[in-house]
C-alpha cells in the first residue's frame, strides 16, 4: 500500500510533522520552562529545586497531553483553536510559576490554568474518542489538578505537600494504566519530533540563562573562554541526544512490540529526567560563568556537572527500555561526571567547566567513531529479549547503530 503525504504533514491518517500551531504552543511553552528555571537560578538550593520541580512537572504533564491529544487527528479550525486555548493555559501557569509556591493568588492562578488545560485536552481527548467510555489518563488528570487548585488556598508548607502528592500519584498513573495507552495509535515521526522540540526548548534555556548572564558583566578573558566552554557543554548535549538518540525513538517506536511502553518509559518519563538535567546544567552554567575563577566551597558549584550526569546515565534508562540493554559509554562518562560533581565545589569554577566539556566531548568522540568505524558499542545491563527472536544486537545493527 502506497503512503500518501497529504499537505498537513500526515501518511494515512499519522501525522508525520508539527504543525505551526504546534510550534506557536512550543513559544509559550518555552516561557513556563524559562520560569521554572529562575526559580532555582534565584536561590539555589535542594529545596529551591524540589519547588521548581513542583512547577516544572505539571507543565511536562501538560505538554505530554497536547502532544498525544494532538498526535493522530487532523488539523481543522476547531483543533487550532483547542492549541491557541492550551497556549494561553499554559501562559497562564508560566506567569504564575515563579512564586506559585509563596503566593496565594499565583498558586491558584497556576492550578486554575492547569485544569482549564486539562478540561481542553480532555475535549480534544473525547472528540477523537481513544479511549472507551471509562476512566482514562486524561479524565482522571481532572483529578490531580483539582487538587492542585485545593493545594492553591493553603501555606506554603502544606500546599507543596498536597501538590508534591498529587505530582506523584500522576507520575504514577501512566504505568497503572498502561493497558489504556496500549489501545492508542501512535506515529512514529510526529512523537520524536516534538520530544526532541522539547529538548530544545531546555537547552535553549542553557544557551539564555548563561548569554544574559554575561552580557551584564564586563568581557574578560577568563569570561569569554567559560562562554566558549558553555557553549561547547550546549552543543555537546545537543550532539548527545540529537546524533543518535533522536533516531533510536523513533526507530523503537517503528519496531517495538509495545510501543506504548516507549511512549510511557521513554518519552514520558525519560523525558521528564532528561529536561530536569537540562535544568539544573542551566543554572548550573550560568552561576560557573559568573564568576569564571572563583572556587566557591558551595555545593551548588556541582549543578552542572550533576545535570550532565543525569541527563547522561537516563540514556541508560531510554535504550535499556527500547533495546534491552544500555550503553557503556553514557553510563561510563554519567558516573565521571558525578565525581566531578563531588570535587566541584573546590575547583575553580572554569575548571568545572572545562572538566564537563571535557568529558561530554569525548563521549560524543568514541561513540561516532565506534558507529563510523562499524564497531559495537558496549552495552551492560542486558536484560532478556523484548522483539521475539530479534536479539539486541540485530536491533542495533537495524537501526545503524543510533543508540539511547
Amino acid at each position: 500500500m502506497n503512503h500518501h503525504r497529504r499537505h498537513d504533514g500526515k501518511v494515512d491518517g499519522l501525522r508525520t510533522r508539527a504543525t505551526w500551531a504546534e510550534l506557536f504552543y512550543d513559544i509559550v511553552l518555552a516561557f513556563g520552562v524559562s520560569q521554572t528555571t529562575h526559580i532555582l537560578a534565584h536561590k539555589p538550593s535542594w529545596e529551591t529545586f524540589g519547588e521548581a520541580l513542583l512547577v516544572l512537572t505539571p507543565l511536562w504533564w501538560a505538554w505530554v497531553d497536547v502532544a498525544l491529544a494532538v498526535n493522530t487527528v487532523e488539523e481543522t479550525h476547531v483543533e487550532r483553536l483547542l492549541l491557541l486555548a492550551a497556549g494561553l493555559a499554559t501562559y497562564g501557569m508560566g506567569v504564575a510559576a515563579p512564586r506559585a509556591m509563596s503566593g496565594h493568588g499565583e498558586a491558584a492562578l497556576f492550578a486554575l490554568s492547569f485544569l482549564l488545560l486539562r478540561l481542553l485536552m480532555g475535549e480534544a481527548t473525547r472528540r477523537e474518542r481513544p479511549f472507551a467510555r471509562t476512566i482514562h489518563p486524561y479524565s482522571a488528570g481532572l483529578t490531580f489538578a483539582l487538587a492542585l487548585i485545593g493545594g492553591a488556598f493553603l501555606a506554603p508548607g502544606p500546599r507543596a505537600a498536597v501538590w508534591a502528592a498529587a505530582i506523584l500519584a500522576e507520575a504514577v498513573l501512566p504505568a497503572l494504566m498502561s493497558s489504556r495507552l496500549h489501545g492508542m495509535t501512535y506515529s512514529a515521526a510526529h512523537l520524536p519530533e516534538r520530544f526532541g522540540l522539547f529538548i530544545i526548548i531546555a537547552l535553549g534555556e542553557n544557551i539564555l540563562t548563561v548569554g544574559a548572564g554575561a552580557s551584564t558583566g564586563a568581557l574578560t578573558g577568563a569570561l569569554i573562554a567559560a562562554l566558549v566552554l558553555s557553549f561547547v557543554i550546549g552543543g555537546a548535549l545537543w550532539w548527545l541526544y540529537f546524533h543518535l538518540a533522536a533516531p533510536a525513538v523513533e526507530h523503537s517506536l517503528r519496531t517495538h512490540h509495545t510501543p506504548a511502553t516507549v511512549v510511557r518509559d521513554v518519552l514520558g518519563y525519560g523525558h521528564l529526567v532528561l529536561v530536569t538535567g537540562l535544568l539544573l546544567v542551566a543554572v548550573g552554567t550560568g552561576r560557573t560563568v559568573a564568576h569564571p575563577t572563583d572556587v566557591s566551597h558551595d555545593p551548588t558549584a556541582a549543578l552542572l556537572p550533576i545535570g550532565a550526569a543525569i541527563f547522561a546515565l537516563t540514556f541508560g534508562y531510554t535504550r535499556w527500555r527500547m533495546f534491552g540493554a544500555a550503553s557503556a559509554t553514557r553510563i561510563g562518562v554519567g558516573l565521571c561526571l558525578l565525581g566531578l560533581a563531588a570535587g566541584a565545589p573546590f575547583l575553580p569554577a572554569i575548571a568545572t567547566l572545562g572538566a564537563t566539556a571535557l568529558l561530554l566531548v569525548g563521549v560524543n568522540g568514541l561513540e561516532h567513531w565506534l558507529v563510523a568505524t562499524g564497531r559495537t558499542v558496549p552495552l551492560v545491563f542486558h536484560r532478556a529479549e523484548p522483539f521475539g527472536a530479534r536479539s539486541n544486537q540485530d536491533q542495533i545493527h537495524s537501526a545503524n547503530g543510533e543508540l539511547t
